[in-house]
């Protein structure tokens, strides 16, 4: 027979909290690789079909920041309390 531990255990919530600040971090990062990409979508499509520039620019400032900031608020608000020590554990 073997014992069961209750879960989460005390060594993984230290290890979670520690890694929050990680996860955050990787988090912005991956938004910033993301916005790159959507750029890189949406200048190709302007170049096929002669689409100005500051269209683009616009689109980018106007929809798809705020795309991408919905997208991930939910996720990064949680990180950002789990470092505040807001959540419970």
């Amino acid at each position: 027979m073997s014992t069961q531990l209750p879960l989460p255990a005390s060594w993984a919530q230290l290890q979670s909290l520690r890694d929050a600040r990680d996860r955050l971090a990787t988090l912005e990062r991956d938004v910033v690789v993301a916005r790159g990409r959507i750029r890189e979508a949406l200048d190709e499509l302007a170049d096929r079909h002669g689409i100005a520039r500051r269209d683009v620019t616009y689109a980018m400032e106007g929809y798809a920041d705020n795309l991408l900031s919905d997208v991930v608020y939910n996720r990064q608000r949680t990180l950002e309390r789990e470092i505040e020590g807001e959540t419970e554990p």
